[in-house]
């Protein structure tokens, strides 16, 4: 009886221990960031030995603090970048369009929960199993919308018809798959799903009512007033725009596409550039209301009640209270990583812009948000899986031990 009682103690102290690890895990607080100091300074210098790590073919990186610049750091393998040199930066363009279609929103031209179709004349919805008119602008900006295309676009290589927004719409031929389309495959304002489409009918929908072109309307309405002088999205517009190399996983450069989904993945922009964006994106500016900005940022679509996504960035604070972090990453496209984030509460951000690697920017600006405010995600976690594995075996080790020690001292005592 007396040994079964003891076996029962030394396995609640080893479930003990688990949930611990457990516990520690999920909060975060066993967790170890990968610099150990709290300074910019010291987050450059961490940043600069995974690089060592990793294959790059070039990098731009801007912290910000408070609003404000804080530290930056620049890499290449062959052509110089600094903080004004424009690298493609793929699914940012999304959070970027979003400024386009708030301004529309806000002059009264548009309304978020108007369905899409009333405003379109060009291309419309195909017929569905669901309402169609439950596809309005605030879904569209939030992943919400129904629709099911999941949709990368690849682009038009040099010598490729470039598709027109109707027909891309209807078949998309740079999708990643046969039969890429902007269809309505689940209930609308039901659940969270990525899709590209979405912002390549937002597109369409600011050329209809603005009567310009997409890139036109988003130099005069975004770009020249926040000074954006290094970003387009559209480079055969701009002949004389000049941005980085392209680097390849493999080492080699390439041209950079053309794109008819614009508005999903065409975006050339640089670091200081997007620093202004990151700034606008924080408060009221010569765009958007400050009630415009809150309501952008503002959780619309969720995944097992774990808010993702507003109208336009991403969030990321997983409901955290002590932070309000948004922002976007864009991937791709060998080999295109890019990754911006900023905490509302805070000010701080981080901007991280390269070609070469498909994860390294995503990975670093996941690990910022670790350092920053203690938000932990599968990067992370990851990244301390063996120091966890150590730490839970190490225990179970110091608890076999002492209950060895134990039942010796016991028997040792019962035998005086």
């Amino acid at each position: 009886m007396k040994k079964l009682k003891l076996a029962g103690i030394i396995l609640s102290v080893v479930i003990l221990w688990s949930l611990f690890v457990g516990l520690g895990l999920s909060e975060g607080f066993l967790l170890r960031p990968f610099v150990s100091g709290d300074s910019s300074q010291d987050f450059v210098d961490g940043v600069l030995e995974k690089l060592d790590e990793v294959y790059v073919g070039n990098f731009a990186m801007i912290m910000v603090e408070d609003g404000e610049f804080s530290d930056d750091l620049y890499f290449s393998v062959g052509q110089e970048v600094d903080e004004n040199s424009s690298f493609p930066v793929a699914s940012i363009s999304k959070w970027v369009t979003s400024f386009g279609v708030m301004k529309l929103v806000q002059q009264g031209k548009i309304d978020l929960d108007t369905p899409v179709d009333e405003y379109l004349t060009r291309w419309n919805l195909p017929p569905s199993d669901y309402d169609n008119r439950e596809v309005t602008v605030r879904r569209l900006l939030s992943h919400s919308a129904g629709l099911t295309d999941d949709l990368g676009y690849g682009g038009f290589a040099a010598g490729e018809k470039v598709q027109t927004i109707e027909e891309s719409l209807t078949n998309a031929s740079d999708g990643y798959y046969e039969g890429a389309a902007a269809k309505v495959g689940y209930q609308p304002g039901s659940q969270y799903m990525y899709s590209g489409a979405s912002y390549l009918i937002l597109q369409l929908l600011i050329e209809e009512i603005s009567g310009k072109s997409f890139q036109t309307f988003m130099d005069q309405e975004v770009f020249e007033p926040l000074g954006m002088k290094n970003t387009t999205f559209d480079l055969e517009a701009n002949p004389g725009f000049e941005m980085v190399d392209v680097y390849t996983v493999e080492g080699e450069t390439r041209p950079f596409n053309r794109f008819t989904a614009m508005a999903a993945a065409a975006l050339v922009t640089s670091a200081s550039d997007l620093m202004k964006f990151m700034q606008a994106s924080v408060t009221a500016n010569s765009i958007l209301s400050q009630e415009t900005i809150q309501e952008m940022s503002s959780p619309e679509s969720f995944i097992n009640g774990t808010p993702v996504y507003g109208l336009g960035p991403h969030l990321y604070s997983q409901n955290s209270s002590e932070s309000n972090i948004i922002g976007h990453d864009g991937s791709g496209n060998n080999a295109i990583n890019t990754a911006a984030r900023v905490d509302l509460m805070s000010g701080d951000g981080i901007i991280i812009l390269e070609t070469g690697n498909y994860k390294i920017a995503s990975n670093l600006a996941d690990e910022w948000m670790f350092w920053k405010a203690g938000i932990a995600d599968f990067v992370v976690i990851t990244r301390n899986k063996n120091f966890l594995i150590t730490l839970l075996l190490s225990g179970y080790a110091l608890i076999l031990i002492g209950s060895i020690y134990f039942i010796r001292r016991k028997k040792t005592l019962a035998a005086i």
